[in-house]
């Protein structure tokens, strides 16, 4: 045989393999960028770079350690993914953001050839797999959990999740007794890490179920249409499922006591019983088609969507889109469970992987880019299969359309890559790009706001003189810019979402000396924000500084004991039922000496 025609065979033989290492070196590719990018102090620092004592410790063993088991509780104990930053740390140092974003990039990469081998294994079809797979590590929506650092738990769970459908796919081809029950092990294995990298796999068993029963039709060995035989089978498979959901609720319920220790539940929201579901009926569906529209026509990409999100009162329209939408979806459901069962695993998987971000429990964050970072897939295997039922009909002329449509949806995608992505750079860029953004949010300039304090501590440390400046006076342009945004009215209440615009503005005015000033920046923050622990530790601080500074008793005393009851407050918040750190404990002692030294002498004198 010739070299010439050994080349073909070679890559024929080989071609599956091949085309997976393809897929991830050009997702490698993409987003290489980031590796150069830092942190951007929004819940990086504060749940990462803030907390070298579990991730910057001298040995792996020692990481390990804290993050199995003396750093609880603590917020978000994602113990896998926690795993692979103290991982990361130990090859590239604590604070060096390139080691995290060089993993997320490594990870995503591994994500989109798994994706391919998994819809490959599933359909033994190779052009439905490598488009979907293709169209996949194109989206534009995927740059906020790959660039952010962050954006680890989404990528890892989604690998982990992946390869529990690999292992399924093969426990239920092979014939061998001691490969069935391996391979299910393998499965459960895979499930547990994927849930130890996020919490909301829980619901990711109910996939392996549709996987699992579905997977006939899937590979077409039963017509799409085919009825669906209720028997040992399916039982089977139910039983096999307990266990995972077992897991899930066991590990549900530690997650949400260690977050409810933490104080993450505290959101303000009031909504209970009916008007808790009214509200997911009204804002949920929308956010379906927020999704849909990010994943095929992105535009406007952010961290944070101002739409949709609850409201006092609905627009009879929004009623009638959301009412509109649930019907289609249970009529489009039942229409591809009778009809076509193939699509209909991707379709039901879908929204059962979507259950954990519908707030069901309580209102956190909408809408989000990295929420369907691993969903998304289920939506691109419909699509492409649509097309591909659609391109076999179509005459030439309508094929030519089809194709000029196809070229402009995939240029969109790498355009919003591209213009994106360097947002992501550091703190400044992503928030001011948010700031421009229509519609933006307060958060915006708070986080930008924070961003700038940051730098001005850091440059405090190194006694940096200018960088000090620059800093301050750009936090000092953010915060009057904000308030001018959101709190036009001056005649009116600043209104509650501007909190923490005065709480920065406290900090200025402290570092100015102008401590009465910032006082008044800290009442006017705790009122709009009732029981922030932050507000609280400050105020605690500053009514401390101004009794030092008091000449009168009788003003000294009410500063002191200001100042042990707002730092007695912000240990209730802070650490709600748990020891406080001997640090803490030891100011609040300071604080009540002081305040009992002084007190007991004016009560004798007033008696």
């Amino acid at each position: 045989m010739t070299a010439d025609n050994s080349q073909p065979i070679f890559f024929q033989r080989h071609r599956n393999f091949l085309t997976g290492v393809l897929l991830a070196v050009l997702s490698w590719m993409i987003y290489f960028p980031s590796t150069q990018y830092g942190f951007v102090y929004y819940d990086d620092v504060r749940v990462l770079k803030d907390h070298p004592e579990i991730y910057g410790q001298p040995n792996l063993l020692a990481d390990c350690k804290a993050i199995f088991l003396t750093s609880f509780p603590r917020e978000e104990p994602l113990l896998v993914r926690d795993v692979s930053w103290a991982i990361d740390s130990r090859i590239f140092g604590f604070g060096n953001p390139f080691g995290y974003h060089f993993g997320n990039v490594l990870l995503h990469g591994m994500v989109v050839a798994m994706l391919f081998a998994f819809l490959l294994g599933t359909t033994r079809r190779y052009n439905f797999a490598l488009a979907t797979a293709t169209v996949y590590l194109l989206l534009a929506v995927h740059v906020e959990p790959v660039d952010w650092i962050m954006g680890r738990k989404d990528i890892l769970s989604a690998l982990f999740m992946l390869f529990a459908l690999c292992a399924q796919a093969q426990r239920l081809t092979t014939t061998k007794t001691a490969a069935k029950y391996l391979w299910y092990a393998v499965t459960v294995v895979c499930f547990v890490l994927g849930l130890l990298s996020k919490i909301s796999v829980l619901t990711f068993p109910l996939v392996l179920f549709l996987h699992a029963v579905l997977l006939p039709y899937l590979r077409g060995e039963q017509p799409p249409d085919a009825r669906l035989v209720f028997g040992r089978l399916v039982l089977r498979e139910v039983v096999l499922l307990f266990p995972a959901l077992a897991v899930s609720g066991v590990i549900y319920v530690w997650y949400q006591h260690t977050l409810a220790q933490m104080g993450i539940f505290d959101r303000g929201y009031t909504a209970h019983g009916l008007g808790h579901l009214w509200n997911l009926l009204m804002v949920n569906p929308l956010g379906l088609w927020l999704y849909l529209r990010q994943i095929f026509l992105p535009t406007q990409l952010a961290v944070l969507y101002s739409w949709p999100t609850l409201q006092l009162a609905y627009a009879p329209w929004q009623l009638a889109v959301s009412l509109a939408t649930v019907i289609g979806a249970v009529v489009a459901g039942g229409w591809m469970f009778c009809r076509r069962k193939d699509l209909f695993f991707y379709y039901a998987a879908f929204f059962v992987l979507m259950i954990p971000y519908l707030n069901l429990i309580y209102i956190g964050i909408w809408v989000a880019d990295r929420y369907i970072y691993f969903s998304a897939f289920c939506v691109l295997a419909v699509a492409v299969s649509v097309a591909e039922k659609l391109w076999q009909r179509l005459q030439k002329t309508l094929r030519l359309v089809g194709v000029v449509l196809v070229a402009g949806f995939l240029v969109n995608q790498i355009n919003q890559i591209i213009s994106y992505q360097p947002v992501w750079q550091n703190g400044e860029a992503l928030w001011q790009n948010h700031i421009l953004l229509p519609h933006h949010r307060v958060k915006a300039y708070d986080n930008l706001g924070g961003y700038y304090y940051a730098e001005f501590t850091d440059a405090f440390a190194h006694r940096n003189q200018p960088r000090m400046a620059a800093a301050l006076h750009k936090l000092t342009i953010v915060i009057d810019a904000g308030l001018v945004d959101f709190w036009s009215d001056r005649q009116q209440s600043p209104p509650p979402d501007t909190f923490f615009l005065f709480f920065l503005r406290s900090l200025v005015e402290e570092v100015r000396g102008e401590s009465e000033a910032a006082l008044t920046s800290l009442l006017i923050s705790d009122q709009l924000h009732p029981r922030f622990d932050s507000t609280n530790l400050n105020l605690s601080r500053l009514y401390h500084k101004l009794a030092e500074n008091s000449q009168a008793s009788s003003q000294r005393e009410n500063y002191l004991r200001a100042a042990r009851d707002r730092f007695a407050e912000y240990i209730q918040l802070a650490f709600r039922d748990r020891l406080p750190p001997p640090d803490v404990r030891a100011e609040m002692a300071g604080l009540e000496a002081e305040y009992s030294a002084l007190a007991e002498p004016l009560q004798k004198i007033l008696r």
